[in-house]
């Protein structure tokens, strides 16, 4: 929601107040996501940084999908919403334009990895035999690098417009340094590049890679019931990946299309437009907790790392004393979830296809 003061049609005490009751709910719902955000986010961090096991480019991807979603929780989530709430500008000046900053970048961050898991995943299960080549920690550092830097050009004109400015004796953050009209365009470019192209690319992705897997057929030797498990692994992991994409595209979807029709009618002359922009923006920050779940729940790798670390010692030692085999070298699927031996691929006289970090 624009938190500038314009003229209204409506008094704006009464087209913007909201109960106090309401206040103590979504004060309430705002905290429990952004804490969620935290600490889910950092847990799966701190698995994957302390497991050696758990080291593997996708899973790579996924701490960054999870640093991107802490940024949120730390800056957008709290801070945005008492500004919203309240109708006004009350924290530090520089926080005006930072805020937006840092939630604009995050949501790039975000949806580039997603697209970065989607076509590495794409190049491997399309074309096993291309994905010879070994990815350095250097070459991986770019590509994250990449990332950041493409996300911190789009989220840059906030820096730029935002300045904490008077209106009638008080503080609103808004856009004083680009044209209404620019402004309006920069919210759609916004809206192709940091939703709309992105999950059309990882739709189609995703797409091909379900047709391949599910269409495939085990061959008929004496490897069929091992090549059937393997299959099956890829199976629940691109189920994961895909449950994490539709989260992120329905969350998102009411904001977005919020934000876009906010340049084009005047919605925010409508009364109790307030509560429906609260609802639209927590859904989509609610998106920024949502994977440490999916992960606890679609993954094993994931939910056995979570057990050692919130439950009991004693769990973590069990899980040391039945390491499962297929964990031991990673071979042409390198997955969050399932990695298996080469003997597969070598018995039948292919090269593995192998993607690891040196």
């Amino acid at each position: 929601m624009n938190i500038s003061n314009e003229t209204l049609p409506l008094d704006e005490e009464l087209l913007y107040d909201v109960p106090v009751s309401l206040i103590v709910f979504l004060s309430f719902c705002y905290g429990s996501i952004s804490v969620a955000a935290v600490v889910g986010n950092g847990l799966v961090i701190w698995v994957i940084v302390t497991s050696r096991r758990m080291r593997n480019v996708t899973n790579y991807y996924i701490a960054n999908l999870a640093l991107a979603d802490i940024a949120i929780g730390l800056f957008a989530i709290p801070f945005e919403f008492q500004a919203a709430l309240l109708q006004k500008w009350l924290l530090p000046a520089f926080m005006c334009a930072f805020c937006p900053f840092v939630k604009s970048l995050s949501i790039s961050v975000s949806v580039l990895t997603l697209s970065a898991i989607a076509l590495d995943r794409y190049k491997a299960i399309l074309h096993p035999l291309k994905c010879r080549a070994r990815v350095s920690r250097l070459q991986f550092k770019m590509v994250i690098t990449f990332i950041w830097i493409i996300g911190g050009i789009m989220g840059a004109p906030f820096m730029y417009a935002l300045r904490v400015v008077d209106k009638d004796g008080q503080p609103f953050c808004d856009n004083v340094n680009i044209s209404e009209e620019v402004w309006f365009w920069y919210h759609v470019a916004l809206f192709l590049l940091q939703y709309l192209i992105p999950l059309i690319v990882i739709s189609f992705a995703y797409t091909r890679m379900s047709l391949s897997l599910w269409g495939a057929t085990a061959p008929g030797n004496a490897q069929s019931e091992r090549d059937a498990n393997i299959m099956r692994n890829k199976k629940k992991v691109i189920k994961m990946l895909v449950i994490v994409v539709v989260l992120f595209g329905l969350c998102w979807l009411p904001l977005q299309t919020y934000k876009v029709l906010q340049g084009i009618t005047d919605i925010n002359d409508y009364r109790f437009i307030n509560i429906f922009f609260f609802g639209f923006d927590w859904l989509a920050m609610s998106n920024s907790c949502c994977n440490p779940f999916i992960y606890a729940i679609y993954n094993e790798k994931f939910k056995r790392e979570f057990q050692v670390r919130l439950r009991a010692p004693c769990i973590k030692k069990q899980s040391s004393q039945h390491t499962d085999p297929l964990t031991r070298e990673l071979s042409g699927f390198e997955s969050t979830r399932f990695d298996w031996k080469r003997t597969s691929t070598m018995k039948n006289g292919l090269k593995p296809c192998t993607i690891s970090l040196n």
